[in-house]
């Protein structure tokens, strides 16, 4: 942009200094023109140029201000995933037997267990946007940093363990809330589920201590 901009005003710098050698070589052949045509030459010439750079700042401003949205995307479906995962802990830490503690009522349980149904829905949905963020990173010139390439490749493997993990769990507390049998299974796969889940935590969590700006680099 910058190489474009000097090379039109050298360009009419060019022009205007032909225009006085002509004038001062060959006087008769420009007794008809006037000093006003001339600058208004030279007003319309820098009226395009200033154009000319006006548009390719606003076009540059726009692709930095798609690249950051790009970004923001990407943290926007982390924290979709943080939300989704909260929420199975949530019903899953009042619906899973704790020793000592006394065990929900069956209607109320099982109807956690058709909403958890939902909010792993809603997780996988969430995951995909992740995956569609990462991939649009690329094509707006936008790079994670290494630290966030890591981060995103344990959190997926991680996620895929919470995905095995519970889809068991929800097998067991079904079962569970109907013969109130296995108990020890559940509490187990549970507290499976719950390290992986604090794992998760601390992933997100280190994005939020890095902040933005060490997470992307914007190739623009």
């Amino acid at each position: 942009m910058k190489n474009v901009l000097i090379l039109m005003v050298v360009g009419l710098y060019l022009v205007a200094c032909g225009f006085f050698i002509g004038v001062t070589d060959r006087a008769a052949m420009f007794d008809g023109v006037k000093w006003t045509d001339v600058g208004t030459l030279v007003v319309t010439s820098l009226g395009f140029i200033f154009g000319f750079y006006t548009y390719f700042q606003w076009l540059n401003n726009k692709r930095k201000e798609d690249s950051y949205l790009v970004a923001k995307r990407y943290i926007a479906a982390i924290d979709e995933i943080e939300e989704n995962l909260h929420e199975l802990r949530f019903h899953y830490d009042h619906i899973c037997p704790t020793p000592g503690l006394m065990v929900e009522d069956k209607d109320v349980s099982i109807k956690r267990i058709e909403h958890l149904n939902i909010v792993w829905g809603n997780l996988y949905q969430a995951r995909r946007n992740l995956y569609k963020s990462n991939r649009e990173l690329s094509f707006w010139n936008v790079c994670l940093a290494k630290e966030a390439v890591e981060d995103y490749n344990y959190l997926n493997k991680s996620l895929d363990n919470i995905s095995v993990i519970s889809s068991v769990l929800n097998n067991q507390l079904f079962h569970f809330v109907s013969s109130r049998q296995n108990m020890d299974g559940v509490i187990r796969e549970k507290q499976r589920f719950d390290e992986l889940h604090d794992s998760v935590h601390k992933i997100i969590q280190h994005r939020v201590d890095c902040g933005f700006k060490s997470m992307f680099t914007f190739e623009i």
